[in-house]
C-alpha cells in the first residue's frame, strides 16, 4: 500500500471524479486511475463502481474512509513533527 495511492482515493472521494482529482493534484488521469486500481488489488476489493465516466463508491469504499483519512492525517503529522528535528 502507497500513501499516495490513499491520497488519490481520497482526492476522488472530495471531487467524486478521477478528472477532477488529477487536476487538484497536478497528474494525469491514466496515473489516478493507476493508483486506484492498485489500491483496489492491494486491499482485495473494488472501492467504487465506474459508470461511463461516473464513480459510485461501493459500501467497502465507503467503509474505507474514515482508514484513509486516518492513513493520511498521521503521515502527515509524522512529517511535521519530523520537521521540528
Amino acid at each position: 500500500m502507497n500513501i499516495d495511492h490513499i491520497e488519490s482515493f481520497l482526492f476522488v472521494v472530495e471531487y467524486k471524479s478521477i478528472h477532477k482529482a488529477a487536476q487538484a493534484l497536478f497528474l494525469t488521469q491514466p496515473t489516478i486511475s493507476a493508483r486506484i486500481k492498485a489500491l483496489e488489488s492491494n486491499l482485495g476489493t473494488q472501492l467504487f463502481i465506474r459508470k461511463g465516466r461516473s464513480l459510485i463508491l461501493t459500501e467497502q469504499g465507503k467503509s474505507f474512509i474514515p482508514y484513509a483519512q486516518n492513513i493520511v492525517g498521521t503521515y502527515k503529522e509524522s512529517q511535521l513533527h519530523m520537521q521540528t528535528f
